[in-house]
């Protein structure tokens, strides 16, 4: 957009060569003024000042110009206005800044043929009605909901993150504790290889060891001065030396102690109840067999007299009979009653 339409001019396109007045005055005031070129379609190009914007479109209507383009004057600035120009209703008429016109200007006087092109705008409006400014609005506030939604919810899941972290360091400081506490002490005493002057010395505090002082054996094997290791142990969990776990080790060593008790008690029970159950189907056994003989006819009894085959599995049974009953004295109290 390079200018405007006059107020009482026709909102209609116009093209043709620019033609500018041939005076030195470029304001064609006189009525008498002639321009550069008449060949129609032209366009008339003219300076602003002197006369009235009417009087100069009425007279580039009556020399045959499709349209009369006027330009600012240089002391008006580059600014454009919408003009008034009752009368001369028959052309297009706009006006340019000072900067557009003269730049034609020095381009036709230098010799160019110079055509001109106007074309009707769109009508510009406000950029911004009410509906959009509700728009922004809400979405403005959407997006702030939205960010201090995710920033609360964001600090939330942190705190729950650091105090869960803190219980949990807390937790695992205790059973280091507990787990420094089951280590061995000792107390040095003079002749000990540890107070040798030439021997090793305590790789917290770098001093040698004396008599009577107290020191930490770990599970590694190396020992410090107690009160040096026990903070250590505290603060890193491993041996300065080896870096070995001294948690994870006596979490270890606890868990295979109670599976060994575990175990064992599994099969001290497992042997109890085989015992009792093997002597309860013996005894029912026996007396079974002791009614049925009892209550038998004694020619019955001939007739299934037993021969040498029977005698033979008979001994054979009782043998693996007393060897299932008898039971050793740990697991058999009562084997010690039933002897006396």
């Amino acid at each position: 957009e390079c200018g405007r339409y006059g107020l009482n001019s026709p909102l209609l396109s116009a093209r043709g060569l620019v033609g500018v007045p041939k005076s030195a005055n470029r304001q064609a005031c006189n009525a008498n003024t002639r321009f550069t070129t008449t060949k129609p379609p032209w366009i008339a190009l003219i300076e602003r000042g002197n006369c009235s914007f009417a009087e100069k479109i009425q007279l580039a209507a009556r020399r045959g110009a499709a349209a009369a383009v006027i330009y600012n004057t240089q002391d008006k600035g580059n600014r454009t206005l919408v003009m008034m120009h009752l009368g001369a209703e028959s052309i297009v008429a706009i006006m340019i800044d000072n900067l557009k016109g003269m730049e034609i200007l020095h381009r036709i006087e230098s010799g160019l043929r110079v055509t001109m092109v106007i074309e009707v705008g769109k009508k510009h409006g406000p950029w911004m009605n009410q509906y959009s400014i509700f728009f922004i609005s809400m979405l403005l506030v959407i997006v702030t909901a939205a960010t201090v939604g995710y920033f609360g919810f964001y600090s939330a899941w942190r705190f729950r993150i650091a105090r869960a972290q803190s219980e949990n360091q807390r937790q695992l400081k205790g059973q280091v504790k507990k787990a420094v506490e089951q280590l061995q002490l000792r107390t040095l005493k003079q002749g000990d290889k540890e107070t040798d002057p030439d021997g090793d010395c305590c790789a917290v505090c770098l001093e040698l060891y004396k008599p009577n002082e107290v020191v930490r054996i770990l599970s590694c094997d190396h020992l410090f001065h107690k009160n040096c290791i026990d903070p250590w142990l505290l603060e890193h969990r491993t041996c300065p030396m080896c870096k070995c776990g001294i948690a994870k080790v006596f979490v270890v060593e606890v868990h295979v102690e109670e599976g060994a008790e575990s175990v064992q008690a599994t099969a001290s029970s497992g042997i109890t109840n085989i015992s009792v159950v093997d002597e309860e189907d013996n005894s029912e056994t026996a007396s079974s067999g002791y009614a049925s003989v009892e209550g038998a006819d004694e020619s019955v009894l001939e007739e299934h007299a037993p021969t040498e085959n029977d005698n033979t599995r008979l001994v054979n049974n009782e043998s693996q009979a007393s060897t299932v009953n008898v039971l050793p004295h740990v697991d058999n109290p009562s084997f010690e009653a039933d002897e006396t």
